[in-house]
């Protein structure tokens, strides 16, 4: 029985998740690009408004809230996409709120998102993670998820 349930975020939430999600990965994506944070915050927001010109309306994008089921309580979120027309979904983030970590629900999340894909006629879900990020890379490893390719940089 999962710990969490999934519901469509509002307006309000999904501009307080972006919000929430775009330190940590203008952090990571600095680190990976070796950019200063400043040029790496400009590239998160130009692609983050490239891929939602309608926000999260926009269309083939989900954004869901995680609600603990005990409580009710908000305790993430989540943005992935489908692509119905080549059976394939992708997870563009899944936060749990620091407060609640290690408590299941990312797995929970996880599973709950995998059945909404397949129910969508979706045959993979795909992600990036960052090759700093092993918790992230744990997580995934136990929710049945394999590395398919390797992105390679170098400090010039």
């Amino acid at each position: 029985m999962p710990r969490i349930t999934l519901e469509p975020m509002t307006q309000a939430q999904f501009s307080d998740f972006m919000e929430v999600i775009l330190l940590p990965y203008v952090a990571e994506r600095a680190a990976a690009d070796h950019v200063p944070e400043g040029v790496a915050e400009q590239y998160a927001r130009d692609q983050h408004a490239r891929l939602l010109p309608d926000a999260h309306l926009t269309a083939g994008h989900r954004f869901l809230s995680m609600a603990s089921t005990k409580s009710d309580q908000p305790v993430g979120g989540v943005w992935f996409w489908i692509d119905v027309e080549n059976k394939q979904a992708f997870l563009y983030n899944i936060t749990v709120f620091a407060k609640y970590r290690r408590r299941g629900f990312a797995t929970d999340a996880l599973g709950l998102v995998g059945e909404m894909v397949r129910a969508a006629g979706c045959v993979t879900l795909g992600l990036n993670v960052f090759s700093s990020n092993d918790i992230a890379i744990a997580l995934y490893r136990k929710a049945g998820f394999c590395a398919v390719s390797s992105y390679f940089n170098k400090v010039l």
